[in-house]
């Protein structure tokens, strides 16, 4: 065993539960954009709106929370973990990475991971340029040290741009610097020499899956969940005095999430 389940378990549920401090964000996201909620040029209605803006966050912090509970495996497989800040662009962009760290003859290694390899044309590109603009500032950083950079696609069920990928890497030639495409398992097996660590980590999310396989996403009641209404005594001054203006817009908004006016009287 390399983490327990009680870890893994505790990592995940800190970094994608919905608690007060999510409510507050929510309400104040909703308030600060009330015409994608509302509208006869939406289908849905705002509660539905806001059910798809919710899994879409919970998936953002997912990916998130891979790459953090990635790092703890590299680290514990014997490697050295580094800063994943690594400066900027020639723009002034400030450039992250994924996964940064040494192995124990000093070769570096970048990790760019994503969940899973679905992108557009557009976006496939945009994200290729992007990984290669950290490979040259890594390389100019660190002009010493041989560079080992992966794009890592953890789902290794789709494969869309795989051919893609593969042929702007080997287009790509510079000494010391190796590009890698990996899917699924790879990663662990063929760079980080671990079957095992791979086995465990698929071991827990099918165990937490099948834990979650009920589960259905429920958004507390604006109006009159006790959940909201602490929320909404917590939202800044410029939230709620918007909230609560007479612009047709928030008039809507109201209308649609707070039909009974019992959480509003009380705040």
């Amino acid at each position: 065993m390399f983490l327990s389940y009680e870890y893994f378990k505790k990592k995940l549920e800190d970094k994608i539960v919905s608690g007060e401090d999510f409510y507050v964000q929510l309400l104040q996201t909703v308030i600060d954009n009330p015409n994608r909620y509302t509208g006869i040029f939406r289908v849905t209605n705002a509660k539905t709106k806001l059910v798809q803006n919710v899994t879409q966050s919970h998936e953002i912090k997912f990916g998130d929370f891979m790459e953090d509970i990635v790092t703890d495996y590299i680290a514990l497989l014997g490697y050295t973990n580094l800063q994943k800040n690594i400066g900027a662009d020639d723009n002034g962009d400030v450039l992250n990475t994924d996964q940064l760290f040494l192995d124990k003859s000093n070769n570096l290694y970048l990790v760019e991971q994503k969940i899973r390899d679905d992108h557009d044309s557009t976006k496939k590109r945009g994200q290729f340029q992007n990984f290669i603009k950290k490979v040259e500032l890594l390389k100019k950083k660190h002009p010493d040290k041989k560079l080992i950079a992966v794009m890592w696609f953890i789902d290794d069920g789709l494969t869309k741009n795989k051919k893609y990928y593969a042929n702007e890497m080997a287009a790509y030639f510079k000494n010391d610097i190796e590009l890698r495409l990996y899917y699924g398992g790879e990663l662990f097996s063929d760079l980080l020499g671990s079957n095992e660590a791979w086995d465990e980590l698929v071991d827990y999310l099918t165990r937490n899956k099948i834990k979650r396989v009920n589960d259905v996403l429920d958004i507390p009641d604006f109006d009159t969940s006790e959940e909201m209404l602490k929320a909404l005594k917590k939202i800044s001054p410029k939230h709620k005095k918007k909230l609560l203006s007479d612009k047709p817009q928030y008039v809507q908004l109201r209308k649609e999430l707070f039909p009974n006016n019992i959480n509003l009287s009380k705040i």
